[in-house]
Parts: C-alpha cells; structure tokens; sequence
C-alpha cells in the first residue's frame, strides 16, 4: 500500500511557503482572468488573454499546450477551452511545488552550514 504521508509531504510544498502562495494567486487571477475572457469573447479567437498563463506556467506549460493541441483535434472547442485551463492549473500546481520544494532543499542548506 503507498505511503500518503510522503504525497502530502510532496504536496504541501506547493502551499506551506509565501513564494508557492504567491505564485499560485498571481496563476489563480491569470486563470480566472482566461476564463472570463473566454466566456465573454465574441470570436473564439477575439483575445490573447490565455497567452498570459501559459508564460507564467513555463516551463510545464509546454507539455499542457502539446497536450491540448493533440487532444484538440478530437475535442470540440466547448470542451477543449476548459480542458486547457485545466490543464494550465495542474502545471501551476507542478511549478509551485517544485518552488516549495527548492525553497526547503534552500533551508535544510543553510541549517546545516
């Protein structure tokens, strides 16, 4: 049976810091932002809006965007707009964890010099 202790470990790296915290907000209000732009565009293609996300989420965005373009084609666009905001998010939550997790690698560093 997997340990759920060493995923919540790896996890709460994404929110128990300010950096991560800061960092999924300043990614929430991009999301959010997308969303809406979406929602409230005439055209499909009338805004560059989710072009923001996808910069803040690099360097795990490029694996969402081959993503959503491969599924792109067998997904109408109804479905395909929120699958990539999905998408973009679980990258954010990827980024953020990596920071959490380099921030501890950072102060175990220090604690021990």
């Amino acid at each position: 049976m997997p340990d759920r202790r060493n995923w919540k470990r790896i996890l709460s790296a994404a929110t128990d810091n300010w950096l991560s915290r800061g960092y999924l907000a300043v990614c929430a209000v991009l999301l959010i932002w997308t969303a809406a732009g979406a929602v409230l565009a005439n055209a499909e293609d009338a805004s560059f809006t989710g072009v923001w996300p996808v910069f803040a989420t690099l360097p795990t965005s490029f694996l969402v965007v081959l993503l959503a373009g491969g599924i792109g084609f067998l997904l109408p666009s109804a479905v395909t707009v929120p699958l990539f905001l999905i998408l973009l998010a679980v990258a954010a939550l990827i980024n953020a964890t990596v920071l959490g997790m380099l921030l501890r690698w950072q102060r175990n560093r220090r604690s021990v010099t």
